[in-house]
């Protein structure tokens, strides 16, 4: 039974403001031993922390990775996102139910194992995937589940081993031809060491930045190199910079790593195979906005990411990278790590510092904007790992050089994750503006056991589907935008003539209606009404006017505050212009579908 003693013992470690509520909350869930944030506990931390009953307890219920219910000593959290759905997820979730002996939601009898379905796990290369309370598991087989299963139940406890493919440097796609920048020292350099890392150069820019440039000198330089934001919006980062207030007051340089778009797994990378690279970027940043103290905001599932760069900026800091005067100068800076609790809206910068002020990571109304109002009403710069870890590289090799490959509005490289029906998935690294078809047929080396290709889905579950017309479309910021859909995060998710466009936008709507955080009423409201209308395609019980009215409701979703209520008329459009009849097919009740019977039978058989 936790104690009072133990919970303060857990804040005096953490800190006593509303801004630690994540960590303290997480501090207390492992110590319960059952995974469970019980209510004396949960009174416990408000009365300690003196906060109201009713943050602590409006915060818990937003975020999914926690709960008030006992839930085992390990949580089996199965994915069901679209990588791992056309990937097997059904079949896995089934398989995990039979070797465990429970259905999702369950504990196992002796309280060991608690079954969950979750969203994407960011291993999306290793799919189908799951993640057995901190450790990710890919690849998964009957065999390998049993072995994992048997390993945790063991007196030796939980085997703490990935499949190789889940590793960081293991989901680099190998070949010769890219062109990497970002990635170099990816598998090349030891990510626990400093000393390997600066053996390659590592922290050069940042001490070539503080000795021979002013602040606003290397603003100039990040314009001048036409770098735009890769988190998906595509903001030229310079002139975001240059937008942060000026003045005496306190700044901050916050990074989005809540990589939560399903397929993205680029971010997990960079942070779990150079860490020190990140870490360089935003002290490049903090020295241009005039920043001394930066924020990592690590999504809650990413633990070997949270563990690599605490590592990494512990290293740092002893060595005199991070923390007073860096290199004799009169700059000071320093970095802390925020977790996310499982939300994907807070891959939105306004709902990610909520979440980092220990509040429910609703989306703010704007203006203010970050820049002049963010991080604890103080002016802030947020970026995403990818756009931080080019920062470096145009400090120390010049701008023109980075604008060397690319587009001439995009330039430079671009991270793209490449996941399902491909013979070979991975991250490559390309220059930006590299076609569907290249990345399919040379890196993903064609569609598997000798398929054709249906469609591939650009951008996460936010983005748009490209059918075979579209294969020489150049993936850049621009261009995918000029023809009705998205690059986003940079996502690849290849589809082969086995896909049911029906059910899999119905994976894709369940996905926005299970994470929308209900702030908004377009996007509360009009998530559940067009998943409600894919179920019914799937069922083969809708009319073709259905068809039309999911769209006008996505379009209404527009009016939300945030790109999540914003997103489903992309997925939704681009699907009919490709599909519009397989949805006319589905209206006939006769109509055969394995694929979404499947679906309906493993997901919604209690919505019947």
């Amino acid at each position: 039974m936790i104690t009072a003693t133990d919970i303060a013992t857990i804040v005096q470690k953490r800190g006593r403001s509303q801004e630690h509520l994540m960590l303290i909350l997480r501090d207390v869930e492992r110590l319960s031993g059952n995974n469970q944030l019980d209510a004396p506990s949960l009174k416990m931390v408000a009365q300690v922390m003196n906060i109201p009953e009713s943050s602590v307890a409006g915060f818990l219920d937003f975020y999914s990775m926690f709960s008030r219910e006992p839930r085992g000593r390990y949580m089996v959290r199965v994915c069901k996102s679209g990588p791992c759905h056309v990937r097997g997820a059904r079949r896995t979730l089934d398989m995990v139910e039979q070797v465990l002996g429970v259905k999702v939601g369950q504990s196992t009898a002796d309280g060991a194992f608690h079954l969950e379905e979750t969203e994407c796990l960011g291993v999306c290369s290793a799919a189908p995937a799951m993640m057995v309370n901190e450790t990710l598991y890919g690849d998964l087989t009957e065999k390998r589940l049993r072995e994992i299963f048997d390993a945790y139940r063991s007196a030796a406890g939980p085997a703490r081993v990935q499949a190789a493919e889940t590793a960081g440097a293991a989901c680099m796609i190998a070949d010769t031809g890219q062109t990497r920048w970002l990635t170099a020292l990816v598998g090349a350099i030891d990510p626990d060491s400093l000393d390997s890392c600066r053996a390659a150069g590592g922290y050069t820019a940042l001490e070539k930045t503080i000795r021979e440039y002013a602040p606003a000198d290397v603003t100039g330089v990040i314009k001048s190199s036409n770098l735009r934001g890769r988190g998906g919006a595509g903001f030229p980062t310079g002139l975001k910079w240059s937008f942060v207030t000026k003045g005496p007051m306190q700044k901050y340089v916050i990074c989005n790593a809540d990589e939560g778009e399903p397929g993205t797994f680029k971010d997990r990378v960079l942070m779990e195979e150079n860490p020190h690279l990140v870490i360089e970027g935003m002290a490049i940043c903090g020295y241009a906005i005039d920043a001394s103290i930066g924020y990592i905001y690590v999504r809650g599932e990413y633990r070997r990411s949270i563990e690599r760069l605490q590592q990494a900026i512990e290293q740092a800091r002893a060595a005199g990278l991070l923390g007073q005067k860096l290199f004799g100068s009169d700059f000071s800076f320093d970095l802390l790590i925020k977790e996310g609790g499982g939300s994907y809206v807070c891959g939105e910068e306004s709902s990610l510092m909520n979440s980092m002020e220990g509040k429910r990571g609703y989306p703010r109304f704007r203006p203010p904007f970050p820049a002049g109002s963010g991080f604890m009403n103080q002016p802030s710069n947020v970026n995403n790992v990818e756009t931080y870890a080019s920062v470096p590289l145009i400090i120390e090799h010049g701008p023109e050089r980075y604008k060397s490959v690319g587009t001439s509005t995009c330039p430079g490289t671009k991270l793209y994750c490449l996941s399902g029906a491909v013979n070979r998935t991975g991250l490559i690294e390309l220059p930006m503006g590299t076609t569907l078809r290249h990345i399919i047929d040379e890196y993903g080396k064609g569609i598997r056991s000798g398929r054709t290709l249906k469609f591939a889905q650009v951008g996460g579950s936010a983005g748009g589907i490209l059918g075979p017309d579209m294969l020489d479309l150049p993936l850049d910021i621009d261009a995918p935008i000029k023809a009705g859909v998205t690059l986003g995060s940079g996502a690849v998710l290849v589809c082969d003539e086995s896909t049911c466009p029906v059910d899999f936008l119905l994976n894709v709507l369940a996905f926005f209606e299970h994470e929308s955080c209900g702030q908004c009423v377009p996007c509360r409201v009009g998530t559940a009404q067009i998943h409600h209308l894919a179920q019914k395609f799937a069922r083969r019980r809708a009319a073709p006017a259905d068809l039309d009215i999911m769209v006008q409701k996505a379009q209404l979703m527009k009016n939300s505050l945030c790109a999540l209520g914003q997103s489903p008329i992309m997925p939704i459009t681009s699907m009919l212009r490709l599909f519009r009849d397989d949805f006319l097919r589905h209206c006939e009740p006769d109509h055969a579908c394995p694929e979404c019977d499947r679906t309906i039978e493993r997901y919604y058989q209690e919505s019947a």
